[in-house]
Parts: structure tokens; sequence; C-alpha cells
């Protein structure tokens, strides 16, 4: 999607701002579109060579700390073999690596090597930037508007 498409398919600023205040389920509405938009133009600035979106999101949570495969699919939502082919993935190009549950040893333990941490690194790093580069466009007070805002986003998702 270009940049003008982009700006074709959004409101305008100024028509925003002189809305008149709205009920909690259009805001919830509209915070849900906006927050899916951003999200996705986000997973698509992070996509590289190296790794893919679900790729990103598997090497961020083994960032934390090691994980078995089942944890991570009930994370992200999808099949313990559709994470495993993830894992296969990853692992065969030295993001991570497969190391024995010392408490349940049926299980391996599914943790980031330093290159998989310098991948993770590199993709949030283009991710930031994009994001970056459009609040640098903002007004002082719409970033600070922003700023109130993403600190709501926080406690409610916490």
């Amino acid at each position: 999607m270009t940049e003008t498409s982009l700006s074709t398919t959004t409101p305008d600023r100024a028509a925003l701002a002189s809305r008149k205040p709205i009920g909690v389920a259009p805001l919830a509405a509209e915070l849900r579109v906006a927050i899916m938009r951003t999200s996705r133009r986000l997973r698509a600035e992070a996509a590289t060579r190296e790794i893919s979106p679900g790729q990103y999101s598997v090497l961020a949570a083994v960032l934390r700390g090691p994980q078995t495969v089942g944890w991570l699919a009930v994370r992200e939502q999808i099949q313990a073999p559709s994470m495993t082919r993830i894992v296969n993935a990853l692992a065969e190009a030295g993001l991570v690596s497969r190391e024995e549950n010392p408490q349940d040893k049926r299980q391996v333990l599914v943790q980031i090597t330093e290159s998989g941490a310098a991948a993770l690194l590199r993709a949030r790093s283009k991710r930031t930037a994009w994001l970056a580069k459009r609040v640098a466009d903002l007004t002082p007070k719409q970033r600070a508007t922003l700023h109130e805002a993403a600190l709501i986003l926080q406690e409610m998702s916490s």
C-alpha cells in the first residue's frame, strides 16, 4: 500500500478533531480498527527475508526466557504442529535452540540464540523507525495526546 492510498482510506485529522465525543461502543470500534491497522503495518514493516511476522512473535516470546512448543502454540493461538514448523525453521536458521526440559524430559524448551536476539533487535528497530517517522510528523499537542493514549492502552492491556 502506498502513502497516498493510506491517506484516502483514513479520516482527515481535522475532521477527526472537530467531531463531538462519541459513546463507548463506537470509540471501542474506532480503537479496534486503528490498533489492528497499526499492528498490521508494524508487522509488515518488520518482515524481512530473515524472519517472518510469525517467527518475530516467537522470538519475542522466547527472549523473555525458554518456553515449550506447547506454551508458544497457545500464546500464538495456533496448533502445536504449526508451531513446531515455525520453531524448526528458526532452529535451522540458528535463531533458536532446543534444550531438554529439566522438569519434564518429554518436552523441549525453545530458547533464543545470540543470532536470534540480534535478528529480533533489527526487526524491532525497523518497526520503531517506521513509527517514529510518523510520530515526528505530529504536532507537540498530538504527541502529548498520543503519549497519554499509549499509557492508557498499556494499562488496558495489562
